[in-house]
Formats: structure tokens, sequence, C-alpha cells
């Protein structure tokens, strides 16, 4: 019988025989929680023989999960020890992929209609949100920072809203699937988190990720300036192209980013993309979230 890797004595003596001291840069937090491995797994609703890529699976305390209910596991792991270890201690039944979850392809990992799950770290979870929204799982059950979850789940008017919240407007519906304390993970992080399930539809919006995430991303990048202005900055635009493209969707060049709707956006964004300005404007498909 495979030990259980949600006990926190396990856990602790796992770490130890790989000699691994757990890094605060890499968010390495390990759960030791049975229920809300639990919890997690049953959000994604996993069938056997399904596909689901992990984000971030540590010593493998989900990943066992997964594979006892027959899922097509696929996990990324950026740290090399554990990488071995989860190689070592689920053998053949587990395909591990070795590296940054940002810099790899995940659209082709996940294939046609392959599920997602993570404990995503906290330091690059914003970035990995966007890209996760990108490759479009049909389902993604994510462990996030307490302030990020609210991010996603920020109705308009809420001064929490940002990119990363139109953006899962643009994508999917969320719903809020369990809180997570301190207590339940080794060691101990200094910040609560929330576990969300995300569900991928099709957009709201007659327009590609491609062309609506810069100009959101772009519009947050400046929020505190106008449209006008974070257009102009952002995209490089000359004062008259942006004033145009502004308002021939309807917006007021004074407007801030964070007051527009994703409707307002798409409406901005199919303007600029009439004229070329998205495609053209150099690093903008880059902007961060």
């Amino acid at each position: 019988m495979e030990p259980k890797l949600t006990s926190p004595s396990v856990v602790r003596e796992v770490l130890a025989s790989l000699g691994i001291r757990p890094l605060k840069r890499l968010g390495q937090n390990f759960l030791v929680d049975f229920n809300l491995r639990e919890r997690i797994v049953a959000g994604l609703e996993l069938a056997p023989g399904e596909r689901v890529v992990e984000i971030g699976p540590g010593l493998g305390a989900i990943t066992q999960g997964l594979l006892e209910r027959g899922g097509d596991v696929h996990a990324i792991e950026i740290d090399h020890a554990l990488a071995a270890h989860l190689r070592s201690f689920f053998g053949t039944g587990l395909q591990v992929h070795e590296g940054d979850a940002l810099e790899m392809d995940l659209g082709a990992l996940l294939g046609r209609s392959g599920k997602l799950v993570g404990n995503l770290p906290y330091y690059i979870s914003t970035p990995l949100i966007a890209a996760v929204l990108e490759a479009r799982p049909s389902v993604a059950v994510l462990m996030v920072q307490s302030e990020v979850a609210e991010r996603l789940k920020a109705p308009p008017g809420s001064s929490e809203r940002g990119a990363l919240t139109l953006l899962r407007e643009y994508a999917a519906d969320v719903e809020p699937w369990a809180r997570a304390g301190p207590s339940q993970f080794y060691p101990p992080p200094q910040v609560s988190s929330q576990v969300v399930r995300l569900h991928m539809r099709p957009s709201t919006l007659d327009l590609p990720w491609a062309v609506i995430r810069p100009v959101v991303a772009v519009a947050f990048r400046f929020r505190r300036k106008t449209l006008l202005r974070a257009l102009r900055e952002g995209l490089g635009l000359g004062p008259g192209d942006a004033e145009r493209a502004l308002r021939a969707a309807g917006i007021d060049p004074q407007r801030r980013g964070e007051t527009l709707s994703l409707e307002e956006f798409g409406q901005l964004a199919a303007s600029l993309g009439e004229r070329g300005e998205v495609a053209g404007a150099d690093g903008a498909g880059d902007a961060p979230i």
C-alpha cells in the first residue's frame, strides 16, 4: 500500500529522504490535508482514462488522488529532485514533464478536452492563470492565494477587478470551491488560499484571445492613467490614433480601464483591430497581466 502523501509525518519523512528543504522562492508548501485533497480532485469530475494536467504536483498528494481515479495524468514540475521523486514513486503510471509551466504548451498537453488542476505557486499565479485561460481546459480546479481568487471573482464595480478578472470573464465561469488555511500545508504559508473551479465556455465576444488580451493588459498596466494615455504609452499609438479608436468604440478617452465592462473592451479591441493597431504594437501580446 502506498504511503498517504497528505500525512504531515509522511511528507516530512519523504522530504528528509530526498534531502529537500522547501523553497519559498518556488512556493513549495505541500498539501497535508486529505479532505481538502479529496475536495480538489472531486471538482474535476474525472472519468477513468480522462486526460488531466497537473501544475506543481510537489510530492504528489493530488497526483495520488488523480491516479486512484484512473486519470491519464501529466504532471508539470520545475524542481528536478521532486520530478525524480514523482517518476520513482508513481512509475510508468504518471507522465512527468520537468520544467517551467509558463514555458510549456499547455494546450498541446491538454489535448482536445483535457482538464487541469494545480496548487499554483503564489509568485507566478497570475501569469499562470492567464496561460490556463488561453489553453482552455474543459475544467480547471486551481488553488491560489485568496487575493487572487477574489480578483477572479470580482463583480463589476469592485475595486478588486483587474486584467485577470476581464480575461476570466472572456473565457470562463468561476465557482468558489474550497478555502484553505496555513495549517493545511507544510510548511505553513503566511497567507490563506482558496480553491476555485473554472468552467470554460465560448466567449461572449466575437474576438480571438490574441486581440482582446493585449488591450486588457495594457489598460490595467496603466490603470491610474486615462485610456487615451494608456493606449499611447502601452501600444505606442499617436494621440490622434488612440482618440479615434476610442471614439469609434463609443468610449470617452478620459475614462480609465478599470471602469470598462468586458463588452466595452471588446468594442475597443475591435476598433483597434480594424486599424491594425493591436497586431502592430511591439510587445503588446506580452504585456504583463
